[in-house]
């Protein structure tokens, strides 16, 4: 697998990279992603150019995006430095920077946090692109001035605003699996006083089959036999699978602003998204005498042992989002002061499923019901002095309070939520942030500027409340956490085009409410919460370079360690006869994580451009024996292998007044061990995939727009199956 990787590094580099050294292929003009004369503020809260930031930063704006024929804000991020974006489950949001998930990511549209109360996940569906202005992404620690959850670094969203009169796009897309978008987003300028904007989009899907069923042989004969697909280790065979997993997605947006006078505002906006995930036609490899799919039973594989498959087992999950956000921010430029209040609320959130002990593929009847709803409220308050001396002084506040309910409900229809019959469990618990930090910006000389930074956080868990009729009725008592979160950087101009950087920053990241105060039944057993569980602290180290090796190419490179303290993990207990009683989020562990970064951008002429980009990081971990757990044996230093070792994007893109070709090619190296094997179900490959975008300006307004994904159609597997190649052809109209 080794050989394999390297050759797929080999091929990126031959294939894509050597486009820079002259090469004859292409992909998108002028790359903002790291853009030196860009102007940021995500990174320190006050406006600077990325030159002169004391961190790793990358923006993608929103002409990147229309460029890149990109659909949804993952595939925007995915083009970033040290960021991967998990090709089977891109709708479902999940992506890593630096090896982590949204959990220790903080991600912010216009101010709001969009990381939910329940898992600290992200639903990037509730952001049409359509309406991105353009998306800062600082990579490293920022809690001395974002508090928790940024770990890994910041996401910063920052929504298109009217500019002059009415203007907008209108985009309609057909693709692969039958996937639709539609989206409308209009936006005007009343006068100098008012201004407003509103969008609706639509997309929907077929999906693929990715989600497939597995089971282990034992010795014996079953009742059907069946030739089935079998996996490396002679013993698990895929049996069938849940089907195409369908979505769909609707958003609606809406904002007004309102001008008192040249520098300072007042805007309201609002945001409604409705999603809907489920899985349909499930499919069976094992047939009966008369070649009709069987879906309940026992199977004598080829290989003369026996398999058990069930009916629940071919059934997925009936998933339904909708959420809300409001926020209100007053903005005075002239005096360097924000303030701003956002309420969220997940109305919906959470899915059906059907019963065990079902034998009906068709079964529409009674089912389950975990529906977990959150609330978040933030206010927040800064202020920055500019030209205090040679100090820039940035103060500031946040509270934060956010809630978890998690309802379980008998239901009569398991395919339709509102078939509530009884509740039979509730789960609930608060937490609370209040927070003050401040930073200094001080230009020690002509060359070197100092960033001090600390943010004080007092964390408040509440009490917890734990449901089940007939069961238990119990309450955790609430616990309370003082955190100081510093950050010192430097930045050294060494000349008008160089500037190199060190920092050190203290994170912390309070666990999702979920490992606090959740139980979990179904098929996940006896989970039990955890109102104890401590936040996770880290230290962050980097340094870097930045340099414009001339107006035309842009270099960029730095190295991180970020060690980790009190890291949650998932844990099996068990009692004297080695049955398992139940599992419990605990702080176990510490890691140890290690990277560099790597990016070049260059522009050959007017028309053709190129980009490079890649990421080396790995992580450690040690632990303890705690005995009667499935952490019964001390470990140092062990790797962790859920993290991709290697990830490279390249790119080149020929672009005239009329016609815009962009060819991408990304490799990315395999998340798991050395010894497991590669190619089948379940395996975390590593992959390398081309893909290709194609605008072309039919009128001064009008666009067609053309892209295909992974073109070379690789397969492979990211636990789940991928859909191998895909296809998407729109119009887009500006006004």
């Amino acid at each position: 697998m080794k050989k394999l990787a390297s050759k797929g590094l080999l091929m990126s580099a031959l294939i894509c990279g050597n486009v820079l050294w002259g090469g004859t292929t292409v992909l998108a003009n002028e790359v903002q992603e790291y853009d030196l004369d860009a102007v940021v503020v995500t990174a320190t809260r006050t406006m600077k150019q990325i030159q002169e930031v004391p961190a790793s930063v990358s923006v993608v704006t929103s002409k990147d995006i229309e460029e890149r024929n990109v659909t949804t804000i993952q595939e925007a991020l995915q083009y970033v430095p040290g960021l991967y974006m998990n090709q089977a489950k891109a709708q479902d949001g999940q992506i890593m920077l630096r090896g982590m998930d949204t959990s220790n990511i903080l991600v912010l549209i216009d101010g709001v946090q969009l990381n939910n109360a329940y898992k600290g996940e992200v639903n990037f569906d509730q952001i049409p692109v359509e309406a991105i202005e353009r998306i800062e992404v600082l990579r490293g620690a920022a809690s001395s001035i974002y508090g928790g959850r940024a770990v890994a670094g910041v996401i910063n969203i920052t929504t298109k605003e009217a500019t002059d009169k009415v203007n907008g796009d209108v985009v309609l897309s057909y693709g692969s699996n039958n996937t639709w978008k539609k989206s409308v987003q209009a936006r005007a300028k009343v006068n100098n006083k008012w201004s407003f904007g509103v969008g609706y989009e639509n997309s929907s899907s077929d999906g693929y089959r990715g989600y497939y069923r597995t089971a282990k042989a034992k010795s014996g004969t079953g009742t059907y036999s069946a030739n089935l697909p079998v996996l490396s280790d002679g013993k698990t065979y895929v049996y069938g699978g849940r089907g195409e997993k369908q979505w769909k997605t609707e958003n609606y947006n809406f904002n007004v602003k309102y001008n008192f006078n040249d520098s300072q505002s007042l805007k309201y906006a609002f945001n409604r998204s409705e999603s809907e995930k489920k899985y349909v036609n499930p499919f069976s490899y094992v047939k009966d005498a008369a070649g009709n799919p069987v879906y309940n039973g026992t199977v004598t594989t080829q290989n003369g042992n026996k398999i058990t498959i069930k009916t629940k087992d071919f059934f997925g999950y009936d998933n339904i989002d909708i959420r809300n956000i409001h926020s209100l921010t007053y903005n005075d430029e002239k005096n360097n002061l924000t303030a701003s209040m956002s309420y969220a609320k997940d109305q919906i959130s959470g899915f059906s499923s059907a019963p065990d002990g079902v034998t009906d593929i068709n079964w529409t009847g009674a089912g389950d019901l975990s529906d977990h709803p959150g609330e978040l409220y933030s206010l927040n308050i800064e202020k920055a002095w500019e030209n205090v001396g040679n100090h820039t002084i940035l103060v500031g506040g946040n509270y934060k309070q956010e809630e978890m309910i998690q309802h379980r409900f008998n239901l009569s229809k398991w395919h339709d939520h509102d078939s509530k019959l009884n509740e039979y469990a509730t789960d609930s618990g608060k937490v609370k942030n209040t927070a003050l930090f401040v930073q200094d910006e001080y230009k020690m000389n002509d060359k070197v500027t100092m960033y001090a930074g600390l943010r004080y956080d007092n964390y408040k868990k509440g009490d917890g409340h734990f449901w089940k009729d007939g069961a238990y009725d119990t309450t955790s008592k609430g616990e309370s956490y003082n955190e100081l979160s510093p950050k010192l950087a430097f930045d050294f101009k060494a000349d008008e085009n160089t500037n190199y950087y060190v920092s050190y920053g203290h994170s912390f990241n309070p666990a999702p409410m979920f490992e606090i105060y959740r139980y979990g039944g179904s098929g996940m057993g006896a989970v039990i919460p955890n109102p104890a569980l401590d936040p996770e602290t880290s230290d962050t180290f980097e340094v870097g370079m930045k340099q414009k090796l001339s107006d035309n190419t842009k270099f960029g490179i730095n190295l991180y360690r970020i060690e980790t303290k009190d890291k949650i993990a998932y844990t099996y207990f068990y009692n004297a006869a080695g049955v398992c009683t139940h599992k419990q989020y605990i702080n176990y562990n510490e890691e140890k994580r290690r990277g560099v970064e790597f990016e070049l951008n260059h522009k050959f002429d007017s028309n053709w451009s190129a980009y490079l980009n890649y990421a080396w990081q790995t992580g450690k971990t040690s632990g303890a024996v705690i005995p009667g757990t499935n952490k019964n044996q001390a470990y140092s230093g062990v790797a962790d292998y859920t993290v991709p070792k290697h990830l490279l994007h390249s790119g080149i893109e020929y672009r005239n007044d009329k016609l815009n070709v962009l060819l991408d090619c990304q490799y990315v190296s395999e998340r798991m061990s050395p010894d497991s094997a590669t190619g089948e179900y379940g395996a975390e490959d590593a992959f390398f995939i081309v893909n290709t975008g194609l605008n072309y300006k039919l009128a001064k307004d009008v666009t067609l727009q053309f892209g295909i994904t992974n073109l070379l159609d690789k397969e492979f597997y990211c636990k789940e199956a991928t859909a191998g190649r895909t296809y998407n052809v729109g119009l887009r109209y500006s006004f």
